[in-house]
């Protein structure tokens, strides 16, 4: 093994152990939520009160945003962020090579000289590439190892054309270039779709708080109000009779808050970046918001923030 692949496999093994650190540090804080709760229901089972503003059920939410929360926006957020890295230097990376064989250099020679230059996340992987060809290993192959270590949709793309055309003959001069164009046209096209989506997203949150306002209203206006009153069959002439359980309905509207927050958080995450894993971030996000909501303006008894309604 090449003290190349020796770096290559060093740095995957420290990413995997770093991925693995940031799970075993959002199971263990959810863990240690759960079990918070549980002794707060011991407590509370017993005549006590562990904590007073939290019972079981903000644990259990609370361990669900950090066990979510903690991976998201370590590992997919680097991993989203070095993806866009690569795909913006990609054609500029192009660009180098294509004018450096416009001088007269040699393949080899050109990702030799475009190598000395920034390219972020793919300035490695390209000195990784321009030694293989250095060393005699085919064009293609090089190509493919660092099609395989890049791992976008876009690079991927890229070299998938340059392959190809290098298969099939032609001026490699000319592909680099007309390969450069496409990718940045499909650059283009990716930061007008998300422009495009980012009103969306923002319905997804105003959508999110208005049900919040509205389950808030709910209690509000009829909920506590009625529940509170204490009317009797004899009072309604045996219409009806209103036996409402205020405790019953606050968990059953926070877990509606946290499922609604969950997916709406999914769907904005969609229709921004194509990704679910980045809707998690959304979703941490709203669950959040829809829990701390819950805890200031329902729950208490004397809310922190009260609504003239």
């Amino acid at each position: 093994m090449s003290v190349g692949e020796e770096v290559e496999v060093e740095t995957k093994q420290f990413q995997i152990t770093q991925d693995v650190i940031y799970w075993a540090i959002a199971i263990a804080s959810g863990l240690v939520l759960l079990t918070l709760g549980i002794v707060d229901v011991i407590a509370t089972s017993n005549g006590g009160d562990f904590i007073t503003i939290l019972d079981i059920n903000d644990f259990v939410i609370l361990a669900i945003i950090v066990v979510v929360g903690i991976p998201t926006f370590l590992i997919v957020y680097r991993e989203e962020r070095r993806q866009t890295r690569i795909d913006e230097n990609l054609p500029y990376l192009l660009r180098e090579i294509s004018n450096a064989q416009r001088t007269g250099m040699a393949l080899p020679r050109a990702i030799q000289e475009s190598a000395k230059r920034h390219y972020g996340p793919l300035t490695p992987e390209l000195r990784k590439m321009s030694s293989k060809i250095t060393w005699g290993i085919p064009f293609s192959k090089a190509m493919e190892d660092f099609q395989a270590a890049v791992n976008t949709p876009l690079a991927q793309r890229a070299t998938l054309l340059i392959l190809e055309a290098e298969r099939s003959g032609g001026n490699l001069e000319a592909i680099f270039e007309a390969t450069e164009h496409h990718i940045q046209t499909l650059l283009n096209l990716k930061k007008e779709r998300e422009g495009a989506m980012k009103p969306y997203v923002w319905i997804v949150y105003a959508s999110f708080i208005i049900f919040i306002l509205v389950v808030v209203i709910l209690f509000v206006t009829f909920f506590i109000p009625f529940g509170s009153a204490n009317i009797s069959p004899d009072q309604t002439a045996g219409m009806f009779l209103l036996d409402i359980d205020i405790d019953t309905l606050e968990i059953l509207f926070l877990h509606m808050l946290a499922v609604q927050g969950f997916f709406s958080g999914l769907v904005a995450g969609k229709m921004s970046k194509m990704s679910i894993k980045a809707g998690l971030m959304h979703s941490v996000v709203l669950m959040f918001l829809g829990w701390f909501a819950f805890k200031i303006l329902i729950q208490p008894d004397t809310p922190l923030i009260t609504l003239n309604i």
